[in-house]
């Protein structure tokens, strides 16, 4: 490689590398509040709407940050078991804003908000954990929410991963299907194919059964 180029790629790095501290530097004592628009808690709640006059679901949620998503879900009346899956760990999407926050004091804040409460099931790691825990301990998941790494690659692995786990397979839903998250977006429609529905929160949902 020319230096000229290896110059330019060290120089990238560099700035990449400075960009992320920068980033990192603003938001770390931050906690992103993923549903305070009432639009983003409406759009859930028309999501769980749609899923009709079903009860009694397991479901799984991929990325559950602070846990806001979560608490909707429960309060629904139609979730009876709920595993939250995410490694709270920064770093795990250079375009997420909340990737760069103090993942150990969102965890915290996760803890607390569900102190007590007997139907979420917290699972720290990744979506191949949760899928090694319903290999050694089989059960039905009716219901996959993935909202967690946003790049390309991470939706198409979640999502892929997410399909062999719905039995008796009733919906695979998902968050940030606009063209701001161009990579999510193009992964669902490869994996999935085009949505169901599509709710004003940027979720969407995929019939399966």
């Amino acid at each position: 490689m020319p230096d000229n180029a290896c110059g330019r790629l060290r120089l990238g790095r560099w700035l990449a590398r400075l960009a992320r501290r920068c980033v990192r530097r603003r938001y770390f004592n931050r906690t992103v509040a993923m549903r305070e628009d009432p639009a983003a808690r409406e759009g859930l709640r028309d999501m769980i709407d749609w899923w009709g006059d079903a009860r009694n679901l397991v479901m799984v949620e991929i990325g559950s940050y602070s846990g806001e998503s979560a608490e909707i879900f429960l309060a629904s009346g139609k979730v009876a078991k709920l595993y939250c899956v995410d490694p709270w760990r920064m770093d795990y999407d250079p375009n997420d804003v909340a990737a760069f926050t103090d993942m150990e004091r969102i965890e915290r804040i996760f803890d607390d908000r569900f102190a007590g409460e007997t139907r979420m099931f917290k699972v720290k790691g990744t979506i191949d954990d949760m899928a090694a825990r319903l290999e050694t301990h089989p059960e039905k998941v009716d219901v996959v929410y993935v909202d967690g790494c946003h790049t390309y690659e991470a939706v198409r692995h979640d999502l892929t991963v997410a399909l062999s786990m719905i039995r008796p397979r009733l919906f695979i839903c998902g968050h940030d299907y606009s063209d701001e998250w161009e990579g999510a977006k193009r992964a669902v429609e490869e994996v999935v194919g085009a949505p169901d529905a599509i709710f004003r929160d940027t979720s969407w949902g995929k019939r399966l059964a």
